[in-house]
């Protein structure tokens, strides 16, 4: 098979085997993964210039590790020095003020606190966040009493660290997206991977969908990385799953937590937190166990959170949760692996990319549109992306004027969280457009608050049909094969 590569329109285009009727879009680069890691890769090569294609096989962006973590920012204390990680966690957490500003991504500078009943490793523990260059404190248990009262009685010390932050994982993953597609990224969605072809300087992409031509790749497919890498026939690594639980507390609830507390680390993560959310619950999590993908939550795993969340935090009430989940931690080795690969050119390769990824992902981005040789300096005539305001967040005035404009801003889907159809609307034409509940859950809350949908499902469903113009049974849940029904009764 033969590519010619031209220009037409200053577009590149290929021609294949000499047949007009197969003329081709060649993007710059191809990023295959969909998570905050691969989002924000994809929205940094928009931004400075290039074409980029962003592959998922899933129906939404942030549907693994980025829709199942933390969302802590973290300060950059706690990684080996002079590793990646603490690189790319310090560079990430300065960099994130200014990211989220630009998108209109919710930060909460909530601050991180290091608790023990042993002075000398949180002394070495500030000692090691010196190293890699993070403000931090050592504080005594007066000082820690009069931000958390109900501090555990054994916590006579702490490391505080004021640079640490909480954000929506997912909604920042969304953000990155619809901002790159705004400036001219392509986003395919539900995209089976089944070859890889290399000829001169050209990669062909074939999905089961579509064929796709780039001229660099960049694997950043998290738990399916060595799937992607047999597919193109590069480097594989050695991965490791560990699963994490959590639970999530009502917004009503009494856990008395302004800041992030996390227990001393271990080798094998950062232990059992307590944080609140950008969103004003709580979390406390998350386990650390030996798995494999999949996302389940066991009564033994809960267990150990309420014992070791009191090694912390006293006095917690469980029965003030409304939700438990799970997500997965790829970890491969002691340190991410970000390199160029060496049995297929134009290939860069992400793996490993574990706590402290959300806070390295613009970091991660930088390193990466520079391995894949391109200038560093964005573009100046970029689109941003417009500030959407849920109608319960509006002054009053707005309100009026939104009903004004379409009266489903008048009409509540979710009671909980005070979310009305002119919301679900919104979301659901923002520049990657879903049609999943789940998709509208993460954009708007819809289906957060602590009836977890029980109330407001149908409705979001129904919202869905009426804007996409599908039958009940289309509507997703989340991915492919979790559709919200079977089929209609009424037509049996």
């Amino acid at each position: 098979m033969k590519f010619d590569l031209f220009l037409v329109n200053c577009q590149k285009l290929i021609l294949i085997d000499g047949g007009v009727q197969k003329l081709k879009k060649v993007f710059d680069c191809c990023v295959i993964g969909g998570g905050v890691v691969g989002a924000a890769i994809f929205n940094k090569v928009v931004r400075v210039g290039k074409s980029c294609l962003l592959l998922d096989k899933a129906s939404d962006v942030a549907t693994g590790a980025s829709k199942a973590n933390s969302g802590i920012v973290h300060a950059g204390y706690d990684p080996e020095p002079n590793t990646l990680k603490a690189k790319l966690n310090v560079r990430g957490n300065a960099l994130f003020p200014s990211l989220c500003e630009r998108l209109n991504v919710p930060l909460l500078r909530c601050g991180a606190l290091v608790v023990g009943d042993d002075e000398s490793k949180i002394q070495a523990l500030q000692q090691r966040a010196k190293q890699n260059g993070v403000v931090a404190q050592v504080w005594d248990r007066q000082q820690i009493l009069q931000k958390v009262p109900n501090i555990a009685d054994n916590i006579t010390t702490a490391l505080y660290a004021p640079s640490s932050a909480v954000v929506s994982p997912y909604y920042l993953t969304i953000s990155l997206v619809d901002e790159a597609i705004l400036n001219g990224g392509v986003v395919s969605l539900e995209e089976d991977l089944l070859s890889v072809t290399k000829q001169e300087n050209m990669f062909e992409i074939k999905t089961k969908k579509s064929v796709f031509y780039a001229k660099q790749i960049v694997n950043s497919a998290g738990a399916g990385f060595n799937e992607v890498s047999k597919i193109i026939g590069t480097e594989k690594h050695k991965l490791v799953f560990r699963r994490g639980e959590y639970f999530v507390f009502d917004k009503t609830s009494d856990l008395d937590v302004p800041l992030t507390i996390f227990p001393l680390p271990t080798e094998i993560g950062k232990g059992v937190l307590v944080t609140p959310t950008i969103d004003g619950n709580h979390l406390v999590g998350p386990t650390s166990e030996e798995s494999d993908t999949k996302t389940v939550v066991t009564q033994q795993g809960l267990a150990s959170i309420k014992n070791k969340a009191a090694m912390s935090v006293k006095n917690i009430n469980f029965k003030q949760a409304i939700r438990e989940f799970s997500g997965i931690r790829c970890i491969c080795g002691d340190d991410f692996v970000i390199e160029k690969s060496k049995k297929v050119s134009g290939v860069v390769n992400l793996a490993g990319i574990c706590s402290p990824g959300l806070t390295s992902a613009p970091a991660i981005a930088e390193m990466v549109v520079n391995l894949l040789g391109f200038k560093p300096e964005e573009k100046k005539s970029l689109k941003l992306l417009p500030k959407y305001t849920l109608f319960k967040d509006m002054r009053k005035s707005e309100q009026r004027e939104a009903i004004k404009r379409d009266e489903r801003y008048g009409q509540i889907v979710c009671k909980c969280e005070k979310i009305t159809k002119g919301d679900v609307v919104a979301a659901l034409n923002r520049p990657l457009q879903i049609h999943s509940v789940d998709g509208v859950k993460r954009r708007t809350n819809a289906g957060m608050g602590r009836c977890q949908g029980g109330f407001c499902f149908t409705k979001v469903v129904r919202a869905i049909c009426d804007e996409r113009g599908l039958e009940y049974e289309k509507v997703l849940k989340e991915n492919r094969g979790s559709e919200v029904a079977k089929g209609d009764l009424r037509k049996i």
